[in-house]
């Protein structure tokens, strides 16, 4: 049986995450779940991992959770298979214990210190939305279709979704996004902030990876300080964000990295960064 979620490390350093359920247009069950949460923590450590790379498998992104499974444990959490019938575990305040380790692997996304790329094609919807939002850079197929959705489910919406896309549209966008959840074509989504770019279907992986190239040849450390620098703007106040910037620019020229870009500036060539 194949994985829920492939993981591929290309020579690049580029790590693509591919939830791997078409059948199911990519609809998250309880085992995606767990191990989007495992792999984007991984990846924000592991040293050969320059990118990261979020999409789905056939022609959809991921189509939010599956709501066939909702209730049900997850077959490979021990500890859910062991309480799966206890009142105590299936009452609200474990409830809300477990779905808050849902806002895991959005929360990795947004905080690794690489750059993540949400490639997306088809169906966004729900919580697959809330996890495109979450990523650095958006760069949709023109057959994308965004949707919160939650509403039609009679549900407020998890997976930081009303945190991130507030962060790209603004509130009074995000609550007319949330309260109808009117489907937005990749047309809609780029006019509105939601999409960072549009390209032709068949041209989706080309410009994607031709993208994350341009992102895994540059400076990792200065990348990782320059994420906490914009992080940090989003939430923090002014002078919170000078210090932070101005310790995180003593930090970057004093990297190798930064000396070496300094000498091939001056000799005229493309610089060769190793993230030191």
């Amino acid at each position: 049986m194949e994985e829920d979620l492939l993981s591929n490390l290309d020579a690049d350093g580029i790590l693509t995450l591919t939830i791997n359920r078409p059948a199911k247009r990519n609809a998250m069950s309880k085992a995606v779940e767990r191990l989007l949460q495992t792999t984007t923590r991984d990846a924000a450590i592991d040293p050969a991992v320059k990118v990261v790379i979020l999409t789905g498998a056939g022609g959809s992104f991921c189509a939010g959770g599956d709501i066939s499974t909702f209730g049900q444990a997850d077959p490979g959490d021990p500890m859910g298979k062991k309480y799966a019938d206890d009142p105590v575990w299936l009452d609200v305040e474990l409830r809300y214990e477990r779905l808050m380790r849902n806002g895991d692997a959005p929360l990795n996304l947004h905080n690794m210190g690489k750059p993540t790329i949400a490639m997306v094609r088809g169906p966004a919807a729900g919580a697959g939305l809330a996890l495109a939002a979450a990523c650095d850079f958006r760069i949709a197929s023109e057959n994308a279709m965004l949707t919160t959705a939650f509403s039609n489910i009679g549900a407020s919406g998890d997976y930081l979704g009303s945190y991130f896309i507030t962060k790209l549209v603004g509130a009074g966008k995000a609550k007319q996004l949330y309260f109808f959840s009117d489907k937005l074509s990749a047309a809609g989504a780029l006019q509105i902030g939601l999409v960072d770019r549009v390209v032709a279907d068949q041209s989706l992986e080309e410009e994607t990876y031709a993208f994350a190239r341009r992102l895994a040849a540059g400076p990792p450390v200065a990348y990782r300080l320059i994420k906490q620098n914009i992080n940090a703007a989003l939430d923090n106040k002014v002078d919170e964000v000078l210090a932070l910037e101005s310790r995180n620019m003593v930090r970057s020229l004093a990297t190798e990295d930064s000396r070496e870009a300094i000498r091939a500036f001056l000799e005229k060539r493309q610089a060769r960064f190793t993230g030191r």
